[in-house]
Formats: C-alpha cells, sequence, structure tokens
C-alpha cells in the first residue's frame, strides 16, 4: 500500500496525485511549444544545408558515413573556417534533432581524453531523398531539392505573410496581396522564380505522370488524344511514341506553343480553352483543374464537353482530397498542395471525388470511372459523354 495512501486517504491522495499527473505534463509543454515555434527554422536550416550541398558532401564520403561540422567546412569555400564550423554546427543539431541527419559521438584525442568528443552527422532515410543514391532516383532527389527551395524562396515567404489578410478580406490569393499581381504573370518578370518553378513542375509531372502511364490502361484504345493545356507536348510525346497509333494534339496559349519543339506523333495547336477547344476524340486534363476555382473549370469542362464526339471522354489527372483526412503521409502530402494552391492561385485547389463528380455533373457528363494511382494521392478520373 501507498504510504501517502495510507496516512491521507483514498480521496486526498487521488486529488494529489491529479494534480502531479497535471504537473508533469505542464513540464513537458514547453518542449511541445519550442518544437511548434520552431518549424519555420527548421526549414530554412534545410534550406541552407541543400544550398551548402551539405547532404552531397556526407553522401560522396560513403553510403554510412558520419562527418564532423569541421570535416563538412573542409569541403565548402567558406571565408573563415574556424568561425563557420561554429555555425553550421548549430545548424547540423537543428536537422539531427528532427531526424533529417543521424547524430553520433566521436572521441577527441586518445579515446576521448578528458572526455572531449564531436559530434558527427550522417545521412537517414529523410535526407537520402535530397541526394542520388543506389536507393534514390535523380529525379527524385530533384523533386525534393526543388520543392524545398521553392517553397522557401522569399516571394513564397512573403505571401504566407498575408494568409491572415486572405481570411478576413477573402477575393485574393496571398500571393496577390503581397504583390498585386497573380503568380504566373510575377514569375514572367523573375527568371530565377520561373526557372526554380519549372524545374520542379518538369519533375513532378515527369515523376507523377510515370506511375499514371505504366498502370493506367486508358491511352492504348485510343485513336486520337488532345492534351489540353499541354505544355511544350513532353507528356503527350510519351504517349504517342508508346502507342504510335494514337493521333497527338497538344493544345496551349500561342506564346506556349511558339516555344514548343517539334516532336513525332505530335501536332501542336494554339488557342484559349476557356473561349473553344478544337474538336477530339478524347481530351487529356492533366493537372489544370486545380488552379481554377469551379465556375472556371465548369467553363472549361463545358467547352471540352463540346469538342467531344457523342462517345468522347476527358481523362483528368489530379491530386484527390480523402473524405477522411488522416494524419499519414499520403494526406499530408495532398493536403499540403491545396494550401499552395491556395497561397498562389486565388479560387485554385484540389478537390474530393465528389467535387470532381459535381463539376462533371453540372455541365452534363454522365459517367464517371475512377483509377487512383498508389503513390502521389494522385487519381486518374474519366468523364464519359
Amino acid at each position: 500500500m501507498h504510504i501517502a495512501y495510507a496516512n491521507i486517504g483514498k480521496e486526498r491522495y487521488q486529488k494529489i496525485e491529479q494534480v502531479q499527473n497535471m504537473e508533469v505534463q505542464e513540464d513537458g509543454d514547453h518542449f511541445i511549444s519550442s518544437q511548434l515555434g520552431g518549424l519555420a527554422s527548421t526549414q530554412m536550416a534545410l534550406r541552407a544545408a541543400i544550398e551548402l550541398k551539405v547532404f552531397s558532401i556526407i553522401a560522396d564520403a560513403g553510403p554510412d558515413a558520419h562527418l564532423s561540422a569541421a570535416e563538412i567546412i573542409s569541403k565548402i569555400p567558406t571565408k573563415d573556417p574556424s568561425s563557420a564550423e561554429w555555425t553550421l554546427e548549430r545548424v547540423l543539431r537543428v536537422l539531427g534533432a528532427n531526424s533529417i541527419l543521424s547524430i553520433s559521438r566521436k572521441p577527441l584525442g586518445n579515446n576521448g581524453e578528458h572526455g572531449r568528443h564531436e559530434w558527427t552527422y550522417g545521412l537517414t532515410k529523410k535526407s537520402r531523398c535530397l541526394v542520388s543514391s543506389s536507393s534514390t532516383t535523380d529525379e527524385l532527389a530533384t523533386f525534393t531539392t526543388s520543392l524545398i527551395l521553392f517553397a522557401t524562396e522569399r516571394e513564397m515567404l512573403e505571401s504566407q505573410y498575408m494568409i491572415k489578410d486572405a481570411v478576413l478580406d477573402p477575393g485574393s490569393s496571398p500571393f496577390y496581396k503581397a504583390y498585386g499581381v497573380n503568380f504566373y504573370d510575377y514569375m514572367g518578370e523573375k527568371p530565377r522564380l520561373r526557372q526554380l518553378f519549372d524545374e520542379f513542375m518538369e519533375v513532378s509531372s515527369k515523376l507523377q505522370f510515370e506511375d499514371v502511364f505504366k498502370l493506367y490502361g486508358g491511352f492504348k484504345d485510343l485513336k486520337e488524344l488532345m492534351d489540353v493545356g499541354g505544355g511544350i507536348g513532353t507528356s503527350l510525346a510519351k504517349i504517342t511514341s508508346t502507342y504510335p497509333h494514337v493521333r497527338g494534339l497538344n493544345f496551349d496559349l500561342p506564346h506556349v506553343i511558339d516555344a514548343a519543339p517539334k516532336l513525332p506523333g505530335v501536332k501542336h495547336v494554339a488557342g484559349d480553352m476557356f473561349k473553344s477547344i478544337p474538336n477530339a476524340q478524347t481530351i487529356l486534363l492533366k493537372w489544370i483543374l486545380h488552379n481554377w476555382d469551379d465556375e472556371h473549370c465548369k467553363k472549361l469542362l463545358r467547352n471540352c464537353w463540346e469538342a467531344l464526339p457523342r462517345d468522347g471522354k476527358v481523362i483528368i489527372v489530379e491530386m484527390v482530397i480523402s473524405e477522411e483526412v488522416g494524419n499519414n503521409l499520403e494526406a499530408k502530402d495532398v493536403i499540403m498542395e491545396d494550401f499552395f494552391m491556395m497561397l498562389l492561385m486565388t479560387g485554385g485547389k484540389e478537390r474530393t471525388l465528389a467535387e470532381f463528380k459535381d463539376l462533371g455533373k453540372a455541365v452534363g457528363f454522365t459517367k464517371m470511372e475512377i483509377f487512383p494511382m498508389p503513390h502521389w494521392s494522385v487519381h486518374v478520373i474519366e468523364f464519359h459523354k
């Protein structure tokens, strides 16, 4: 029997125990506070490590290498290595505390003379995604680094300062509130941001479409496919090269088509998808609808409906938000994508399957078929006329 229980009685002891448990919980609250307060700093520490090529330096030392800050600094062209070492050490500790790097202790001198050690740092599953290796493709490493660099650009951070204003005074995206122009117009004047965005979009589209291309069987039986908003035609060229019997039409704005190269099996067509779309047997909308609000999507889908023959269909490739949002990697992936759409595009958003069905039904499509892909929360959705 507990001594306190014997001396002061059951009821009073239970009250003391509740207070003690409360105090233990409150003692740990400041650790949670520190974690929450350090989220942005962790992301910026990660950006700095990418720009300093820290992860590549560790990877080049071997698959299981652990390097000290001094050893990493020796590979970085800094003006003052001794001072820079301590700055980098702090960055590495933050990354280690967040499982982006692993941390171990290495004795200094003869078996840690006078108990002195130094910290060494190695790659973890998270940071291996940032470097090419036997288990990580060049595309995945490029995708991860370009995503982090783009997400932490000054313009992206400035836009996030305006989220509160977008809630209090809706009507435009946080980016528009920060800079007074839409995202795409702004990038036209900022080559660096445009380059980062284009690199990210190119590799992400390639990775995500790879699953679609391998697992969705709807392309092989087509006679004609028009990729609306297809850019310079890269994805369409992949389809037509694999299925030469498919006639490929790449449809985009005139200035995009002007820059498009000649591609086998692909005919480039210029126009505005919100005005009209040329007739085609099948239409592909690949990561197009999430850029627009419901009214713009209905306008586009109505134009698609009018361009299709009686037995035609639209093939939509988009990420899909689950009806039951869970705390898992797939759910977090599409939720963050939706957050960036909110940040950059006025009315842009990721959607649930029910929301896609409502869009199709509103403009006359009578049937929807769904083909979920195993990665990236990507779905292929067919709207049948």
